[in-house]
């Protein structure tokens, strides 16, 4: 059995665009399950196994646009795999690219519950004079994910979100679960790109001051294991 509880999960919100991180550039990354990354010398300290990473401008499909945590570091070769990743379809290993280090830009975010929340595809109406009641199948939407929380005016990551709210701008929130998740050392579920569409503070007296949020989804979450 796989199960696991919610008990060391923890979740990250990433800044906004001002908080944005640098790219470095990238020497190689191979064609395989999983793909390694090869990094200079003087780039591979600004990394740390655990770390959420983007990939872009290699030319290999399944990587480019990509986030993923970074598996264990070679400090003598400048490596490192990218978990969750296949590029074994890709005809070559890939030279070119970038590869950009997000955990500096992202801040813990602590939550009481999160719900992600896929809408179905509606029908698409397409009658017409000889078939009045015609359809065809929509697409499925990204969704939502809702989630509540306690007020905390000293938490980053909170105050975070209230920007969100604020500029409208997306962000990426990562959910890392906990060791006991199967397979072993847990696994990430990425959002790679979520507007808060939604913010309420709820105030009872003898209680709290709690909050919920949602967010809309921009693209479908990813598994990374």
């Amino acid at each position: 059995m796989g199960a696991f509880s919610s008990k060391g999960l923890k979740v990250y919100i990433s800044k906004g665009s001002a908080g944005a991180p640098v790219p470095v550039t990238l020497t190689n990354v191979t064609n395989s399950k999983p793909a390694v990354v090869t990094v200079g010398a003087s780039s591979i300290t600004a990394f740390t196994e655990g770390d959420l990473v983007f990939v872009n401008g290699t030319g290999i499909a399944a990587l480019d646009g990509g986030y993923f945590p970074i598996g264990a570091i070679d400090d003598t070769a400048y490596t490192f795999p990218l978990v969750g990743s296949d590029a074994s379809s890709a005809p070559t290993a890939s030279t070119t690219g970038t590869v950009t280090n997000y955990e500096a830009n992202m801040l813990e975010f602590c939550v009481a519950t999160m719900e992600y929340a896929q809408t179905p595809g509606q029908a698409i109406t397409v009658g017409t004079t000889c078939d009045p009641s015609a359809q065809i199948a929509g697409e499925p939407q990204a969704g939502t994910l809702s989630i509540t929380g306690f007020t905390d005016l000293l938490s980053p990551g909170y105050l975070e979100f209230l920007q969100a709210v604020k500029d409208g701008q997306p962000r990426v929130i990562e959910v890392q679960y906990p060791p006991s998740a199967n397979p072993p050392n847990g696994a990430s579920v990425i959002y790679p790109s979520v507007t808060a569409s939604g913010y309420t503070n709820s105030i009872g007296v003898g209680q709290a001051v709690a909050f919920t949020g949602e967010f809309t989804l921009g693209t479908n979450p990813v598994l990374r294991m």
